[in-house]
């Protein structure tokens, strides 16, 4: 298994998903995980992954002078996005197990590490796009302002290039969504694929005992990623001024790790709080009486919207954040986009702890029958039987 970042602790999104597809194949397989690290906890994800799959090997990049190669590729005419996932280390720790063992099957968790695979094995491949990535850079380069937006339109052509290459060294592709799987077939109509949703884990994040009776909101996430970043700012700018116009009292609770400049100086704005990084966020789950994902540009499953439904909160989301999760809006979730229209969907639930009970037992009731791991993972085994048995494609040709 290739993971662009290794999975470990699993509480961002690109790590929730490898981490436990990973820990339930090394219960009934023998699997080697091979993956990089760009920040501090390596030592920590190493010991912890080795003890619960197996044999784990990785590479670690420097954040700074990766992102600084990766703009210059994009500028000499690469892709970006290859460049900084690239590692000279982890190349030659992949070519010396090809050389060493004989594996069954690769999984590569995201296009970017597909790459690792220079000539085309002789077994099969899955490949977990996870989330068709080229999309939301075109998605950066339609909502951010100047340079930027050629650059990550730029970075959106070079990097559909190189997920259509990955697309057609697979024997399987692997999407979160039916929108991320009609997405690849956009440009890849031939592909076969499966759809496996993300999962929540019910067990960790149960419902407190008693609900949250104040005011609080709660938005969660990584606040050094644009798509929080932006959705965090948007919603304090124009929608939580209309709600404390209806309930003086609400606060807005903004947690999560790596708050950038912009988003520090919310504090600054009466009700609003930014925690930085937390070990754990169900305690700011927990009390809070509404969560949002106010997200005007996302991809595939937003694990933020699963977590919080999974606790029994009501959520209300644009409908760039609830894509991909199929419940009926008005009863699990309320999905608004128009500034004001949130304002009033969040507003009302404060003021209304009935209406905030029900929706939050049928957000828990919606996420037990359609976004458990078990299920998710029955699906995933039954993909590699059907790809174990076949030939692999194109097997002996160069990867293109």
């Amino acid at each position: 298994m290739l993971a662009h970042r290794l999975p470990y602790p699993p509480r961002t999104g690109d790590k929730v998903r490898a981490y436990h597809i990973a820990r339930h194949l090394a219960r009934a397989h023998d699997l080697t995980l091979v993956g990089l690290v760009d920040d501090t906890t390596a030592e920590l994800a190493v010991a912890a992954l080795r003890e619960e799959v197996g044999e784990v090997a990785f590479a670690s990049i420097s954040r700074g002078p990766k992102r600084l190669r990766a703009l210059l590729s994009l500028l000499r005419g690469g892709c970006a996005t290859m460049a900084y996932f690239d590692s000279p280390e982890l190349h030659t720790q992949v070519a010396r197990r090809l050389r060493e063992n004989s594996f069954d099957l690769f999984y590569v968790s995201s296009s970017s590490m597909a790459q690792y695979l220079k000539r085309r094995p002789a077994r099969p491949i899955l490949m977990d796009f996870v989330d068709v990535d080229s999309d939301k850079w075109r998605q950066y380069g339609e909502w951010l302002p100047g340079p930027k937006a050629w650059i990550y339109r730029l970075e959106a052509l070079r990097l559909r290039q190189h997920e259509l290459a990955a697309a057609r060294r697979a024997d399987r592709c692997l999407v979160t969504t039916r929108q991320e799987e009609a997405l690849l077939h956009s440009f890849a109509p031939w592909v076969p694929t499966t759809v496996i949703p993300n999962g929540v884990d019910l067990d960790y994040f149960t419902p407190p005992p008693d609900p949250a009776s104040d005011s609080t909101i709660a938005f969660t996430g990584a606040m050094d990623y644009v798509p929080n970043v932006d959705a965090a700012v948007d919603f304090c700018q124009k929608v939580l001024p209309r709600i404390r116009e209806r309930v003086p009292a609400a606060r807005f609770l903004i947690v999560g790790k790596n708050p950038v400049p912009a988003v520090r100086r919310l504090t600054a704005i009466p009700g609003v709080t930014v925690t930085g990084t937390v070990s754990d966020v169900r305690p700011f789950l927990a009390q809070s009486a509404v969560a949002v994902a106010p997200l005007r540009i996302a991809r595939g499953i937003q694990n933020k919207v699963l977590e919080a439904m999974a606790m029994r909160l009501p959520v209300v989301a644009t409908s760039k954040a609830q894509q991909g999760i199929e419940a009926r809006a008005g009863e699990h979730l309320f999905v608004e986009n128009d500034p004001g229209s949130f304002a009033d969907a969040v507003a009302t639930l404060l003021g209304d702890p009935g209406l905030r009970l029900r929706v939050g037992r049928e957000a828990r009731r919606f996420v037990e029958v359609h976004h458990s791991w078990p299920a998710s993972m029955a699906t995933l085994d039954h993909v590699l039987d059907e790809v174990a048995r076949q030939a692999p494609a194109a097997a002996t040709q160069p990867a293109t």
